[in-house]
């Protein structure tokens, strides 16, 4: 078995994935922060050298770490909206599985 830390799976990428299939919405964001901070570290890392691949996937990674943060915000405004405030993550998995239903 690889190490995950190795140069083919950097820590970047590894929270970007994370981020990609969390499906707790609170956690979401957490790891979106964790994911978008990795990244720009890494940008700040990689701009001295010229453009490659990985500034290609740094880049699009981002993008589509906003467009999830974006979208984790709307929902759980949403649920907040909808949900009494008693209900826990139990309710909000319930409002989510009425949403993706229609």
């Amino acid at each position: 078995m690889s190490n995950i830390n190795d140069a083919t799976h950097p820590e970047w990428r590894q929270l970007c994935q994370a981020a990609f299939f969390e499906l707790d919405p609170v956690k979401l964001l957490a790891r979106i922060a964790e994911a978008r901070s990795a990244v720009l570290d890494q940008i700040e890392d990689v701009l001295s050298t010229p453009i490659n691949s990985e500034q290609s996937a740094l880049r699009n990674a981002l993008d589509t770490l906003s467009i999830l943060r974006e979208l984790a915000e709307r929902d759980i405004s949403e649920w907040k909206k909808t949900v009494q405030p008693q209900h826990s993550a139990a309710g909000y998995a319930r409002y989510s599985d009425r949403q993706s239903s229609r």
